[in-house]
């Protein structure tokens, strides 16, 4: 199962990535829906890092560590997992802060320049946000491909991980595109972005699949699943939530995205 998981990643977060950056071509993506969107989308994200990322990655991490006590000769605890797996969390968690802290690279509004927390007195440019997000597509496809591989007797591998990227790779191609319409630059270079950037994804997935054929696969993919939930909580929690925070109207609407997106990734990792 896992080659075809793993194609199947590739092929559908490319597609959503060239989705985003077709939107600005196709239509007018109002403020209102774009905040309801991406409310829903950090309810996904906030609850694939906790509700499947985080559990694999103890499991992973704890079964690692009691075959490294079993050879020594030692007896094994239950939770010999619990504290490296979360140590990974938080450092996946301060990586992703710091990028974004010191290269302002999100950027959810479809009108205006800046970064995520629109009206800050930022100003990205489009090369700045594409270099930034490449980073933490690369990073994504890592834990993606590391997923697909930790669930691989999974009859829907990754399946909740899968869904969080692809419902969140449109924004990004959004972005881009939206950054270089500001600076004036033509419709050739704009979809040559658009493309380049829609296979930076698939390459960390590969270089995943590459990575885990000649290794024990919990003793590396198991770290990289933990950052991986880090990467989404930082996003989830401390980019996308406190920017729709700032917004007083349909406060009812958001919550109600926000949990509506919970709901579905409670529903992903129960398919495992």
């Amino acid at each position: 199962m896992p080659p075809q998981a793993i194609f199947l990643a590739c092929a559908l977060t490319a597609a959503a990535s060239i989705i985003g950056g077709l939107i600005p071509l196709c239509m007018r993506l109002s403020h209102r829906w774009m905040q309801v969107l991406l409310s829903l989308v950090a309810g996904v994200m906030a609850g694939v890092a906790v509700l499947e990322l985080i559990p694999h990655a103890v499991e992973g991490l704890a079964h690692a560590g009691h075959e490294g006590l079993a050879h020594a000769g030692h007896e094994g605890h239950a939770d010999a997992g619990v504290s490296d797996a979360m140590l990974w969390v938080v450092g996946g968690f301060l990586a992703m802060y710091l990028l974004e802290r010191f290269v302002c690279f999100h950027h959810h509004e479809t009108d205006e320049g800046g970064c995520s927390h629109a009206g800050h007195g930022h100003q990205v440019s489009w090369i700045g946000a594409t270099a930034g997000l490449s980073v933490h597509a690369v990073l994504a496809g890592l834990g993606l491909g590391a997923t697909i591989l930790i669930e691989s007797a999974a009859v829907w591998p990754a399946a909740g991980l899968l869904l969080a990227i692809v419902l969140h790779k449109p924004f990004d191609g959004l972005a881009i595109v939206t950054l270089m319409t500001r600076d004036n630059r033509g419709s050739r270079a704009r979809w040559v972005a658009t493309i380049l950037y829609a296979l930076v994804t698939p390459v960390g997935i590969l270089l995943a699949w590459a990575i885990g054929s000649g290794a024990d696969v919990e003793a590396w993919a198991a770290p990289v699943v933990a950052i991986t939930a880090g990467i989404l909580l930082c996003i989830a929690l401390s980019d996308i939530l406190p920017e729709l925070q700032f917004h007083s109207h349909d406060r009812l609407l958001l919550s109600a995205a926000l949990a509506v997106g919970l709901w579905i990734a409670w529903l992903a990792a129960s398919l495992h």
